[in-house]
């Protein structure tokens, strides 16, 4: 969850992310015209399409670009919003942890922050190898240290009914104008109460979850963006009422390519917290996910360093899911500071974990497989 909370169950206490930090600087009077935004770079040795050329003998677009699941293995991700925006953070981030991240996620809101689609942004992603992850949330942040769930302009119902129509529309030309794959982590963690699209807040129900989500949807394929991947994300699971909860607020196998989940080790960060292993936090959700057919992804994963080792949960945790889930396709670690300064990233005795052998084995962490789409 982009605005990192902690939280009991699906109720809890909710904060501001660190992607809040992600605003556009105003255009400066005079500034010169920078010109059009990136398009992706190419496929390497891959042979491009042969595509029609546009009208009145203006060159074709390249074609589009779309990421194929692994077939086993995970593309190794990390959610840290400095990699997008600096030049060479994520060279640096590589050189410091030892590891080479193939996805790089980021959180945008539509109505708050940067509501663009950054082309420059993901081109810099995709140069390095890696595959751009935007975590998409309808709704304008909340000020202060707490969520404001209760958004009525943004209920689910109106999202569906395309009242934001022209949001949605003039970032999913920018995406498909951008021709490069993107995962799209559409309105995450739908089954919780702290974002103004949950299931049973702001006058939302399951059934409007859905609507909403396929109404964007198809707003996307409209605009020609099948560059998309769709990731529907819930937050982890913990009991069988909330496994079956779940499948009202699946959207159809048509409208979605992953399906994830966000799951944290908040060790004795508080008083309802304790000290979790891999099988506690993943075990009944992977079940549930295992159902829908689908690659999984664990979208956001991390450990706290209060009442354990982080190192040793990093590392075993890793080679637990590497053994014990072999569905996993994407495994994406949050290295950041949540709103109430508890701290997820991997620095000190952890920087290196991602890269310990004991964790990752032998070809475990896979390469992104891109691939053209003709027509």
């Amino acid at each position: 969850m982009s605005t990192r909370t902690a939280r009991h169950g699906l109720i809890g206490v909710a904060a501001i992310s660190a992607v809040a930090a992600l605003i556009a600087v105003p255009h400066l009077a005079g500034r010169a015209d920078p010109g059009p935004p990136p398009v992706a770079p190419p496929i390497p040795g891959a042979a491009v399409p042969a595509t029609a050329a546009e009208p009145a003998g203006e060159p074709a677009p390249p074609p589009l670009q779309r990421l194929v699941p692994p077939s086993q293995g995970v593309l190794l991700g990390v959610s840290n919003p400095a990699l997008p925006r600096e030049a060479g953070a994520l060279r640096d981030w590589t050189a410091e942890h030892g590891v080479r991240p193939r996805i790089v996620n980021w959180f945008q809101q539509w109505l708050s922050g940067e509501t663009r689609f950054r082309a420059d942004w993901a081109a810099r992603v995709a140069g390095r190898g890696a595959i751009p992850m935007i975590t998409w949330e309808p709704w304008s942040a909340p000020e202060g240290e707490k969520h404001n769930a209760e958004q009525p302009d943004v209920s689910l119902a109106r999202i569906a009914d395309g009242d934001h129509d022209r949001e949605v529309r003039a970032f999913a030309r920018q995406v498909a104008a951008y021709r490069g794959p993107v995962l799209l982590r559409f309105a995450h963690e739908m089954n919780g109460n702290w974002f103004s699209w949950g299931a049973d807040v702001n006058g939302n129900t399951p059934a409007d979850y859905v609507a909403a989500w396929r109404h964007v949807h198809g707003v996307f394929q409209d605009a020609g963006a099948r560059n998309v991947s769709w990731v529907w994300s819930v937050n982890n699971l913990e009991s069988a009422a909330a496994e079956a909860e779940i499948n009202a607020l699946y959207p159809g196998d048509r409208y979605v390519d992953w399906v994830s989940t966000s799951g944290f080790n908040w060790g004795e960060a508080y008083d309802w917290s304790s000290w979790r292993e891999a099988d506690a936090l993943y075990g009944t959700t992977y079940r549930a996910l295992s159902s829908f057919g689908k690659p999984i992804m664990i979208s956001e994963i991390a450990t706290t360093d209060i009442g354990g080792d982080p190192e040793a949960w990093a590392t075993d945790t890793l080679a637990r899911l590497r053994t014990g889930y072999p569905l996993v396709r994407a495994v994406v670690w949050y290295d950041d500071i949540d709103g109430a300064g508890l701290d997820f990233r991997l620095r000190g005795s952890t920087t290196r974990a991602l890269a310990d052998p004991a964790a990752i084995g032998d070809g475990w962490l896979q390469d992104p497989d891109i691939r053209y789409l003709a027509g």
